[in-house]
C-alpha cells in the first residue's frame, strides 16, 4: 500500500475512532443519568424470526401501528441530533470509497456528541441469522410528526439501528407468546439504536444481503434521489457479524442527467444508423446574439447515465471479494458518445473494504 493510501486509511481510522468515542461517552452519560440509552423498549421473546415478531420483542406489540401501506413501530430512541442530507455538488462521496477526510479537529468532531430523546418511527428492514444461536435484525427510524407518523422531507435521512437477539434457553418462555412444540424463541440481546444515517426522504434505499463467510454477511443499501434531472444512487455496505455492525464500504453507485438537458436523451439513444458523424457548429449569425448563446450553453455539458451492480466473488477460506461493475454511456461533446464498461474490486482488510483492482469511479460527479 502507497504511503498516501496509509495516510487516508489512518485518517479514516482516527475520523472513525473520534466518532466512537464521542458517541460512547455520550452514552455513558445518558445511561447514567437514564439507563435506557442502549436499553430496547421492550426487552422481549419473539416466537420466530419473522420481522413483525422480532420489531414487537423490540419495541414492544402495543406500539405496533397498521396502515394501508406499511406495518411500523413508535419508540422514543436515544439519538444524535438529525441532520439534513446535502444536496449536489458538496454531499457526493469522493471518487474513491473512503477517500482522505477532513482533517480531524475539536472544532469539526466535538466531543462529546449530545444524544437526546427522539420520537421515531421504526420499520424493519432485514433479518439475518448469523449462526444457530445469534440472529440480528436491522431497522430504519425517521422523526414523528405530531401526529405520530413519519415526517419525510427529500433532505430527511433514515436513522439505521440494529437489534441482536440470542436464541432462548429450552425452557424460557414469553408470557405473552407461550413456547408452542417445536418453537424457536429469539431473546434480545444487544440494542443499538444508531448505526448510521443515510439516504433521502425518510428511506435508507433499497437493501441486499450478501453472505461473505461464516458468520459474516455484507447488508448494502442504495440510496436514491434526483435533483432538476439528474439522479444519483450511493452506495453504502454494512457488516453484520455477532460482534455488531459497522459501515465497512461507500462509493457513487449511479448517475443520470438524462432529464437534465433536452438534448441528453438524445446525445445517449442508440445511433440509429451508419456512423455518426460530429456536426460542426453553424457560424454563428451576428444579428442572433441569444441563438448563438443558448448554442454554446448546450455544447458547454456533458450527458450521462451509468449505474453499477454489486456482486460478491468468492474467495476460499476467506471473506467474499466485492465487485461493483460499471457499464452505461458519457457524451461530452454532441455528436460523439463513450461506452463506460469498468469494474472495481475490493477486499475486507481490517473491518474495511479497500480498492485493490479498477480504476476510478466512472459515475460523474455533479
Amino acid at each position: 500500500m502507497s504511503a498516501q493510501g496509509r495516510a487516508t486509511r489512518l485518517g479514516a481510522r482516527l475520523l472513525q475512532a473520534a466518532a466512537a468515542l464521542a458517541l460512547a461517552l455520550s452514552l455513558a452519560g445518558c445511561e447514567r443519568g437514564s439507563g435506557d440509552a442502549l436499553t430496547p423498549p421492550n426487552n422481549g421473546v419473539a416466537s420466530s424470526l419473522h420481522l413483525n415478531a422480532l420489531m414487537d420483542a423490540a419495541f414492544g406489540s402495543q406500539q405496533q401501528v397498521i396502515d394501508t401501506q406499511q406495518v411500523r413501530w413508535r419508540a422514543n430512541l436515544m439519538l444524535p441530533p438529525a441532520q439534513e442530507a446535502r444536496l449536489p455538488s458538496v454531499m457526493l462521496p469522493a471518487s474513491e470509497p473512503l477517500a482522505p477526510l477532513p482533517p480531524l479537529t475539536a472544532a469539526s468532531h466535538p466531543l462529546p456528541v449530545a444524544l437526546q430523546r427522539t420520537a421515531v418511527v421504526t420499520i424493519p428492514r432485514e433479518v439475518v441469522r448469523l449462526n444457530d444461536t445469534r440472529a440480528v435484525l436491522v431497522f430504519e427510524s425517521v422523526p414523528a410528526d405530531g401526529e405520530g407518523r413519519p415526517a419525510r422531507r427529500q433532505t430527511s435521512q433514515a436513522v439505521l439501528g440494529a437489534v441482536f437477539y440470542s436464541r432462548a434457553a429450552a425452557g424460557k418462555n414469553s408470557p405473552e407468546k407461550p413456547r408452542a412444540a417445536g418453537e424457536e424463541q429469539w431473546q434480545v440481546s444487544r440494542f443499538l439504536p444508531y448505526v448510521d444515517a443515510v439516504g433521502y426522504e425518510g428511506s435508507a434505499g433499497d437493501s441486499q444481503v450478501y453472505k461473505l463467510a461464516p458468520e459474516r454477511y455484507l447488508l448494502t443499501f442504495e440510496s436514491e434521489s434526483c435533483w432538476q434531472g439528474t439522479c444519483g444512487s450511493w452506495l453504502h455496505g454494512y457488516l453484520l457479524q455477532p460482534e455488531g455492525m459497522a459501515l465497512a464500504l461507500q462509493s457513487r453507485l449511479a448517475g443520470n442527467n438524462r432529464a437534465a438537458y433536452a438534448d441528453c436523451d438524445a446525445r445517449l439513444s442508440p445511433q440509429r444508423s451508419g456512423p455518426r458523424q460530429r456536426r460542426r457548429p453553424a457560424a454563428a449569425d451576428p444579428a442572433t446574439p441569444a441563438s448563438a448563446a443558448a448554442s454554446a450553453a448546450i455544447d458547454s455539458h456533458s450527458c450521462f447515465d451509468v449505474r453499477g451492480e454489486v456482486h460478491p466473488i468468492s474467495r476460499e477460506a476467506a471473506s467474499a471479494d466485492v465487485s461493483i461493475r460499471f457499464k452505461g454511456l458519457v457524451s461530452t461533446v454532441r455528436g460523439e458518445r463513450q461506452t463506460v464498461q469498468e469494474t472495481q474490486l475490493f477486499r475486507l482488510n481490517d473491518g474495511l473494504y479497500e480498492q485493490v483492482d479498477g480504476g476510478p469511479n466512472p459515475v460523474p460527479e455533479f
